[in-house]
């Protein structure tokens, strides 16, 4: 098991470049004008000492890190772990991977994030959408013991909406989905709709290499929620463009009462893949509607700065742009690589992009 290291004591400047972890995927919410962010997290050793390759990290577990900023994203604090495996324990989960956290009217917070379940050593990828409680944002105070999503027990459910799940006994396989990529049920986004009514959304597919956006309406049960309907699948203009959808994000402008969507996307044909094949960017959409349809407003909006999995920190739609972070993938230099750039804005309609710092 890989080890997760304590808190690092000093504070980052312009991004976060963490001296004993690898960073990747990323969300956050604002408190009291704090920002959070939260991401996946290995550490760079094996227990034994021996440097962590990177497209080694699937064969560890991971912990999800908490970082704070109060300076609009300029200056970052490691608040450490968050959550990992080990606090879920009674789900039996190996790992787990990216979600979100939303604040609730009671002040508490709800967490959303993706349970890898332990079946075989061939099927590393079964994946739930799962929820927790948390008080403060610094810790998860209670996990919800019934998964809300599960890809095996609610497999009939899901195809009959529209949505493409591998046979039974084939799902989460490490070889992919009928010679597509490795089966998509993952990475849970918080969103409250402009009527106030919480939403679900996640990455998921229609087809085993078309990738397509899960939208669920939540319903209040106890201390914690269950799925109250689970929608057709949401599927954008250039899906055909790419073969894999992951960490949506969806917000509300109030200033022209439009949606925007922002994926990441990469063109993986099958797992092993050598990675000089494979091309990872942002895409952005509009809609009037929040199930669509999408208008994509750019699939290149971060160019070549081999950025993946953005989160916006703050919305600020009277100006047009959106505060965002966003790690580098294992294509950018190696002392970037799985790190998080400076803070940058997009700017909407017309798009552009402006960083803010550099390192």
């Amino acid at each position: 098991m890989n080890q997760i290291t304590d808190i690092y004591q000093k504070n980052f400047i312009n991004g976060i470049r963490h001296p004993h972890l690898y960073l990747w995927d990323s969300w956050s919410y604002v408190e009291d004008n704090t920002i959070h962010l939260y991401c996946l997290a290995i550490s760079r050793h094996k227990i034994n000492g021996e440097e962590l390759n990177p497209n080694e990290r699937n064969d560890f577990p991971f912990h999800i890190r908490h970082f704070i900023s109060k300076d609009n994203g300029i200056s970052w604090k490691d608040e450490g772990c968050f959550m990992s495996p080990q606090d879920i324990s009674s789900l039996n989960y190996r790992t787990i991977w990216s979600g979100s956290v939303e604040l609730l009217p009671n002040g508490k917070k709800l967490v959303a994030y993706t349970g890898l379940e332990n079946i075989d050593s061939g099927r590393d990828f079964l994946q739930s959408i799962a929820i927790g409680i948390s008080n403060n944002g610094f810790t998860v105070d209670s996990v919800y013991d019934k998964v809300l999503s599960s890809p095996i027990r609610d497999w009939k459910e899901i195809t009959e909406k529209g949505y493409y799940l591998d046979i039974k006994d084939q799902l989460g396989s490490n070889l992919g989905e009928e010679g597509g990529p490795i089966m998509s049920w993952r990475d849970p986004f918080i969103f409250h709709d402009k009527n106030g009514e919480l939403n679900l959304f996640w990455a998921a597919k229609v087809k085993p290499r078309v990738g397509a956006i899960a939208r669920a309406t939540l319903k209040a049960v106890g201390d914690f929620f269950e799925i109250e309907q689970l929608h057709t699948p949401v599927t954008v203009p250039d899906k055909d463009d790419f073969t894999q959808l992951e960490v949506p994000k969806v917000l509300y402008d109030d200033h022209k009462d439009c949606y925007y969507l922002i994926i990441s996307s990469c063109n993986r044909l099958y797992e092993n893949q050598p990675d000089s094949e494979i091309k990872k960017e942002m895409r952005l959409y509009t809609s009037k509607h929040i199930d669509g349809p999408w208008t994509s407003l750019g699939d290149k909006i971060l160019g070549e700065e081999h950025l993946f999995g953005l989160t916006v920190l703050r919305s600020d739609f009277k100006n047009n742009r959106l505060l965002c972070i966003a790690p580098y993938t294992e294509a950018a230099d190696k002392d970037l690589m799985l790190s998080f750039a400076p803070v940058f804005y997009i700017y909407l309609n017309p798009l552009r992009v402006e960083f803010l710092n550099q390192f």
